[in-house]
């Protein structure tokens, strides 16, 4: 059980806790894509050479690795892909996470300009191994900042699935493009979740659009109304919360819990829908099983991501 240590504070884990990614990402700041390629090149599982592709390029603010790569190995997809999905990282930390109306013109242009060089890198990625779907993943996330026609995104996503029908980053990225934050409605969101779970068995990692879904609703709603956290009474209504109580169970509450790299990340999203929906035990639950490294949502909707995730350990008696 990952406990807090006596010393430990809450920090921003980009490897979600995972051993590899963590080696990986230390290749990479250490300029070794050597170490980078082989470690992809050995992955056959998709979905986890997905969640790697993902953790090493998170939080990318400094492109020097991947350009040497490229420059080396001009014609290596992998190269091209992480180039690409760094890239894309890169962007959304020039933009920011503010909302629309908190960004500069400067960062949007900015945003505009990295997504482009992304773009790039990505469709040669895709020229180059077209059987891979990693690429097709950080293209999602460009079209989310993009603002590209849902036809252009919707093609996407299709080759996502085709290639990996079990992608779980690429749904969550297909969730968040139709989602009325970005680029789409409540019920276009809604209906492709539904969609994507209604053959899904128990112990699916999918089941974790359900929180998600209703996050991206919810911040929506604030928005549009500029109501804050705890104005919102979202999470208090008994639809909303029966649907996230059931999908907990068909997922983590299941006995057929099926392993995922995400399932750190995917905790963090229900216990933190639980504790808007004031589900002390099962929140307590949770925390106990995540340990002091976090993303930055679910909490940074919160507010600030490491303090909001200590003061709901605190709110239930945790350190």
């Amino acid at each position: 059980m990952p406990l807090f240590g006596k010393q430990t504070k809450p920090f921003i884990d980009h490897a979600r806790g995972d051993a590899q990614a963590a080696e990986l990402r230390k290749s990479a700041a250490a300029l070794d894509w050597a170490a980078v390629e082989s470690a992809l090149r050995s992955t056959g599982d998709r979905t986890r050479r997905e969640f790697l592709v993902d953790a090493v390029a998170l939080g990318s603010t400094d492109l020097k690795w991947v350009d040497r790569w490229v420059q080396e190995r001009p014609d290596e997809p992998l190269a091209r892909l992480l180039w690409g999905a760094c890239g894309v990282h890169y962007a959304w930390h020039v933009r920011s996470g503010a909302e629309p109306k908190y960004v500069s013109s400067d960062q949007m242009k900015g945003f505009h300009e990295w997504l482009g060089h992304a773009e790039d890198q990505l469709q040669h990625a895709i020229v180059l191994d077209p059987n891979d779907s990693a690429p097709w993943i950080a293209l999602l996330w460009s079209a989310v900042g993009l603002g590209l026609p849902l036809e252009e995104a919707t093609s996407r996503w299709e080759n996502v699935s085709r290639l990996n029908p079990q992608t779980e980053l690429g749904a969550l990225g297909y969730t968040t493009f139709v989602s009325a934050r970005w680029n789409g409605s409540h019920d276009l969101m809604w209906d492709f979740i539904r969609k994507r779970l209604a053959n899904e068995p128990d112990g699916s990692p999918q089941w974790v659009l359900v929180p998600d879904g209703h996050f991206e609703q919810w911040v929506a709603d604030r928005m549009a109304g500029d109501a804050d956290v705890h104005a919102s009474r979202y999470f208090q209504q008994p639809d909303v919360q029966k649907d996230i109580n059931d999908a907990y169970q068909k997922y983590l509450g299941s006995p057929a819990r099926r392993p995922s790299p995400l399932e750190p990340q995917n905790r963090e999203m229900f216990a933190c829908a639980f504790y808007l929906m004031g589900a002390r035990d099962l929140l307590h639950k949770e925390l106990e099983q995540i340990g002091p490294g976090i993303q930055t949502l679910p909490w940074g909707y919160l507010g600030a991501p490491l303090a909001a995730y200590q003061g709901v350990r605190e709110s239930v008696g945790l350190k």
